[in-house]
């Protein structure tokens, strides 16, 4: 029996140097190497999706969620460009949340208005649209006059988050 091509693993501080870079081809306003390791320290929920090879794996996406007592906030998630469309990322998001356990009940995210393929991703994982934060991310000021972008605010709720304990 084979070994799984992609694996979802904890982080670790290994990985950072590895994430940074998936993360300047991501986005137009990258976190630093100092940012992660300041998530990892902290306890937030890090993962990353691994490609295992013959002699080598690397981290080709990562996911992390910050636990706030029974919700959690998605902070940040990238998969590396050259990976995008084969469904990673609705794998390593639907990993990622599960690992926070039945305690979480609800899940929130902010997403730039302009990234149709993610908000179509997390659609698909059954979050719903519940809000607009306006001028909420930097942008480029040649796309966005103002230089900054709209977010999208998305929720997914888990399980009854009104049932009494």
């Amino acid at each position: 029996m084979s070994q799984p091509r992609f694996q979802i693993r904890s982080m670790t501080d290994q990985d950072i140097p590895q994430i940074v870079e998936i993360e300047r081809r991501s986005q137009f306003h990258p976190w630093t190497a100092r940012q992660f390791a300041e998530s990892l320290a902290a306890g937030q929920h890090c993962t990353v999706l691994i490609e295992s090879g013959m002699h080598a794996s690397r981290v080709v996406g990562f996911c992390i969620l910050q636990p706030v007592l029974d919700e959690a906030n998605l902070l940040l998630m990238a998969i590396d460009p050259d990976y995008r469309g084969q469904g990673l990322g609705a794998d390593l998001l639907e990993t990622s949340i599960t690992g926070l356990g039945d305690g979480c009940v609800m899940v929130f995210l902010e997403v730039r208005q302009s990234n149709q393929a993610a908000i179509a991703l997390y659609e698909k994982l059954d979050f719903h649209q519940t809000g607009l934060r306006k001028n909420y991310y930097p942008a480029d000021p040649q796309q966005y006059k103002n230089g900054k972008e709209d977010a999208v605010i998305m929720v997914l709720t888990r399980g009854n988050p009104f049932q009494m304990m």
